[in-house]
């Protein structure tokens, strides 16, 4: 049974479905301890009520990359506006190295020459597909394990075939704010997430406390929103060992300048 399209504030906020890939990296590449910290079990908060924001709920898809591999199924994937009119699917680039099955890393360099193009469809309503051949080049992009900051994979969308299409928040989140991923869960009628950014001001990542318990898999790619339901950054993975458990996403504040350097 199809869920209802629209997130309203009587929507069960349920379990977050993530993506567990973390920075492994050595030194420099480990994220930094939080500034703000949430307990989310205690009464007395000032963090705001998790109200969800208002979005479609299709507007989360499963990709497949067709690939010099083979296709890769893998992670999750969203559309955006860009300023210019033109559509963007936006995702991850480790889902297209060793994290999705492939046989090894690729430099943000190689991938064009080894990504032929992208078929996704909405979670929630299999009608409704896009595809592109038209990969954008961001060769700086890398795998989170080296920068969590230039993992960041793009294709421009011809034909958005009446997907949903998400904007761009102005800015990213502060210390404090509402934050929430938008993502497939495992259980029914779960797709929206909510935590609190935990991260300093000066980091040039996002950090989060989920509020829940959760089971970190399959939603890297994904889209964090902030409470208007604008796209704050795009979702890169998290720890789950940690309480409450941890977030972690490549903010507007670096994607948008990676992908403004690339688009001609």
């Amino acid at each position: 049974m199809r869920l209802p399209r629209t997130v309203a504030a009587s929507l069960v906020v349920a379990l977050l479905l993530g993506c567990g890939l973390l920075p492994r990296g050595g030194s420099g590449n480990a994220a930094p301890e939080p500034a703000f910290s949430v307990d989310p079990e205690e009464s007395d908060t000032s963090v705001e009520d998790a109200v969800p924001p208002p979005v479609d709920l299709d507007a989360v898809f499963r990709p497949t990359f067709q690939t010099t591999e083979g296709e890769v199924n893998a992670g999750s994937a969203f559309l955006v506006n860009w300023p210019d009119g033109r559509v963007l699917m936006l995702t991850a680039h480790h889902l297209l190295g060793e994290a999705g099955g492939m046989s090894r890393e690729y430099t943000g360099a190689e991938l064009p020459g080894v990504v032929s193009g992208v078929f996704a469809s909405s979670v929630d309503d299999e009608n409704i597909e896009i595809a592109s051949s038209t990969m954008v080049s961001l060769p700086e992009a890398v795998s989170s394990d080296v920068d969590i900051r230039r993992d960041l994979a793009a294709f421009q969308i011809a034909d958005a075939r009446g997907a949903v299409v998400l904007d761009l928040a102005e800015a990213p989140p502060e210390p404090g704010d509402r934050v929430y991923l938008l993502a497939e869960s495992g259980e029914p009628g779960s797709r929206i997430f909510p935590a609190v950014e935990t991260g300093k001001a000066t980091t040039p990542f996002l950090q989060f406390a989920y509020d829940d318990e959760v089971d970190l898999k399959a939603t890297s790619g994904a889209p964090l929103l902030n409470s208007d339901g604008k796209v704050v950054g795009v979702n890169i993975g998290g720890d789950a060992g940690k309480s409450p458990v941890e977030g972690h996403a490549n903010s507007i504040e670096t994607v948008v300048p990676m992908l403004e350097r690339h688009l001609s």
